[in-house]
């Protein structure tokens, strides 16, 4: 009888301490991967500003977009537009951007654009990157008739980090025609995450034409676009809205553009 409770003894104490061993054991199971990307971040440009950082790599994102621009009387034209954008980053460091529009010259104008990130770490603070774009219609049809196009290349910075965000761009566009054309164009959007899910904050565009005898439309020198931009963004998608004055695809005195986007990325 004692040699039976001894060997029961000795048995629950061998499972006992099998037990301890199974819960003190690792967990093999493996953990379930979270993203910490966020699609509003994977846009390297929404309405106006380019991102100097671009996108991450392996990223692929696809924008729709129409534009909107109101005259500002007079019986001068208003007119609708828009068109759709793809992008894709190959390698880190590097955004390819394919971009098909009615502008807000009114005419067709595909383009093909390159983001090298130089220095700095996305979401870490700053940034700075080059921005090469070759686009055609980049300025009005020549006088012969022959539709132009352009050549920019620019300087991107941008910062991003505790819910703030801005983008900096000087960019020059050089046509490639036989009159000269050389302009400049400096693009600056401000953002502020609220919550989750949205950024607020403002995008514009100006720009000056230095040389050529084209001038811009109206006959100016220069014109702009800017407005408030309202950026809202959950899992793989997003839309946006930039809205405000503008003297850009108006022919004389002060109008509005308005840009509504909608696209998604992976991540």
């Amino acid at each position: 009888m004692l040699k039976t409770k001894t060997i029961a003894a000795l048995a629950l104490a061998a499972l006992s301490t099998h037990g301890l061993a199974l819960a003190d054991a690792p967990n093999d199971a493996p953990e379930p991967v979270v993203t910490t990307k966020d699609v509003k971040n994977e846009i390297p440009n929404v309405a106006f500003a380019y991102t100097a950082h671009g996108v991450s790599a392996g990223t692929i994102g696809v924008q729709a977009y129409g534009l909107a621009v109101g005259a500002g009387g007079g019986g001068q034209r208003s007119f609708l537009g828009g068109g759709g954008t793809v992008w894709a980053s190959p390698i880190d460091r590097l955004t390819l951007i394919a971009d098909g529009s009615r502008d807000f010259s009114g005419n067709f104008a595909p383009s093909a654009a390159a983001i090298v990130r130089l220095l700095g770490a996305p979401g870490d603070g700053f940034t700075l990157g080059a921005l090469g774009k070759f686009k055609v219609e980049g300025f009005a049809t020549g006088p012969d008739g022959e539709i132009e196009s352009e050549i920019e290349t620019g300087l991107l910075l941008s910062y991003a980090k505790y819910g703030w965000h801005g983008d900096l761009d000087a960019i020059t566009g050089f046509g490639t025609g036989d009159d000269g054309e050389i302009d400049g164009e400096a693009r600056l959007r401000l953002g502020r995450d609220v919550g989750r899910f949205v950024r607020v904050g403002l995008d514009g565009q100006a720009r000056y034409r230095f040389a050529g005898t084209n001038a811009l439309l109206g006959g100016r020198k220069g014109d702009f676009a800017a407005g408030p931009q309202l950026l809202v963004g959950t899992r793989n998608f997003y839309g946006s809205l930039t809205a405000g004055p503008a003297t850009m695809g108006v022919e004389s005195n002060l109008g509005w553009t308005s840009i509504v986007a909608i696209g998604g990325a992976t991540l």
